[in-house]
């Protein structure tokens, strides 16, 4: 998956989004869905499993407590949701820390390897508060 763009949407009443076409066709039936501090990261199955590697780069060792618990956590607050005929994802088998953080408007933004759900709010106030000044800051090399 190779994903851009920023996208306005609603969740409906039963806790469902539509995702944007661009990202539908490059799906196959199921996402998987897991929060990530103050978003919903989605990614595809292997792209699931190529985010849980990346955490640990140097190596999975299953007797360190860290890496389990770290692990654990992810896997553990990951649900898995079919893409419907319609296009439409479900939230609903998210816990409701979920459901509070992003409400009902939200963006998703495609961040090349996965889409993140956000509260449209706090996204439309990080996308303010950047200024040009701190884009070049992340975007040159010191």
């Amino acid at each position: 998956m190779y994903v851009t763009g920023t996208y306005q949407h609603n969740l409906d009443a039963k806790q469902r989004l539509t995702l944007p076409a661009d990202f539908r066709r490059q799906i196959d039936g199921t996402v998987y869905l897991v929060r990530v501090l103050d978003c919903v990261y989605g990614f595809t199955p292997e792209g699931h499993r190529d985010y849980v590697d990346s955490l640990f780069a140097d190596g999975y060792d299953p007797r360190d407590r860290k890496m389990e618990a770290l692990r654990r956590y992810i896997n553990a607050q990951t649900v898995m949701s079919d893409v419907d005929s319609a296009g439409r994802v479900s939230l609903s088998k998210m816990d409701a820390k979920v459901h509070a953080l992003l409400g009902r408007e939200v963006v998703i933004v495609g961040n090349t390897d996965h889409f993140e759900i956000w509260n449209a709010a706090a996204w439309n106030e990080k996308q303010e508060a950047l200024t040009d000044e701190d884009f070049a800051a992340l975007l040159y090399r010191e």
